[in-house]
């Protein structure tokens, strides 16, 4: 099958926040249930509390079982196309798991 690969952005100045646990839990859940790949990337801008996600899987961003950019609580931003100014983090999602 073909893997297509989605940036994610997940996170932001509210640290720590219900939303953004949400959102690490629903991503969580989907590499859980799903065939997929992810890296966690940190941002190197002004929003320094948001990571962003490389999401690799077999599903198209309109199949995809995962809520992004409903503006519901939870939901993931989904990006148009790679960010600039990103770096691998050190802390992958195992870390996030554990919080």
């Amino acid at each position: 099958m073909k893997k297509i690969t989605h940036w994610l952005q997940l996170g932001g100045m509210n640290i720590g926040s219900e939303n953004e646990k949400k959102q690490w839990n629903n991503l969580i859940e989907y590499v859980k249930n799903n065939e997929s790949e992810i890296i966690v990337y940190n941002k190197n801008t002004g929003d320094i509390y948001s990571k962003v996600i490389k999401l690799i899987c077999i599903e198209s961003y309109n199949d995809m079982d995962l809520d992004v950019n409903s503006n519901f609580d939870g939901s993931i931003r989904h990006l148009n196309s790679k960010p600039k100014n990103i770096e691998i983090c050190r802390k992958q999602l195992d870390y996030f798991q554990e919080k």
